[in-house]
């Protein structure tokens, strides 16, 4: 069982991961559509939800290509991660980053107007498994 402290930072990594690393656009492969996000993350039997707008510039990470993802990856860790991996195969985003003594694994697969996937969260040789489904909910508000 993970301590409240140590979920509460990790559900924050999960957000910001979720919520930086897996954003969309209008344009390429529509992998993800622009709008209010919900994002629910399951970790330990524990869900978390939150709401996102995901606005077209945020959706250029998800709906671009391997290189463009990534820079754009590289762009919003601002120093504060190091993107080890990032890769995208039709509608699939898999990557992997260093953040401080954390290490974070990602596979999402996109559905235009929903996405699952796993994030694996390593620290200090723990591993700690979320699932995150997404869902649009319509327009940003």
């Amino acid at each position: 069982m993970i301590s409240i402290s140590h979920s509460k930072r990790f559900l924050s990594v999960a957000s910001i991961c979720a919520v930086c690393l897996c954003s969309p656009c209008v344009g390429a492969a529509e992998r993800m559509a622009t709008g209010q996000w919900e994002f629910t993350m399951t970790t330990d039997g524990s869900t978390r939800a939150m709401k996102q707008c995901i606005t077209a510039e945020k959706a250029n990470e998800v709906n671009g290509d391997s290189k463009s993802g990534r820079e754009y990856a590289e762009k919003n860790a601002k120093g504060r991660c190091t993107i080890k991996s990032y890769e995208i195969a039709g509608d699939t985003v898999s990557y992997s980053l260093t953040c401080g003594s954390r290490d974070i694994q990602s596979v999402t697969t996109f559905h235009g107007d929903s996405s699952e996937g796993v994030l694996t969260t390593t620290d200090e040789g723990k591993p700690v498994r979320t699932q995150v489904k997404a869902r649009r909910l319509g327009a940003c508000p």
